[in-house]
């Protein structure tokens, strides 16, 4: 239900599990073992005390609620993997010869990598526009 949210917690740097199983109540028992807090459009689920209904289907809407609740200093822009979660880590740029396109490799200096589904990260043409929303969400 909240792929995409999940999606732009994990840019914001946010430990965000995505769990795309509604109808299993299994979720309460991970959320309160994992100390998380549940995002749910579903109002069953919202009714448990670690649960917050999430109100609209626009993600843009999505991230103005979240916006008003997320505590400042727990963001980490660009450090987890948008796919798995996964903290990134830096790599030397000799590391991913080959893994990216030759182009790439010429016009960046910089990459991460994610260990577990090992996808590489740079700052390319969308960076900017994903750095103004995270700004704008932030501010």
């Amino acid at each position: 239900m909240l792929g995409r949210l999940a999606k732009w917690m994990r840019l914001l740097g946010l430990d965000t599990l995505y769990y795309n199983q509604p109808e299993d109540l299994g979720i309460i028992h991970i959320a309160k073992r994992e100390g998380r807090v549940i995002l749910t459009r579903s109002k069953e689920l919202s009714g448990f005390e670690n649960a917050i209904l999430i109100c609209s289907e626009n993600l843009n809407e999505q991230m103005e609620q979240m916006g008003s609740r997320i505590s400042k200093s727990a963001l980490n822009p660009f450090s987890r993997c948008p796919e798995c979660n996964t903290p990134l880590i830096k790599v030397d740029k000799k590391e991913i010869e080959g893994e990216v396109p030759e182009y790439i490799y010429k016009v960046h200096s910089r990459f991460k990598r994610c260990p577990d589904c090992k996808r590489i990260y740079w700052r390319g043409t969308h960076y900017k526009e994903i750095k103004r929303k995270i700004d704008e969400i932030i501010s």
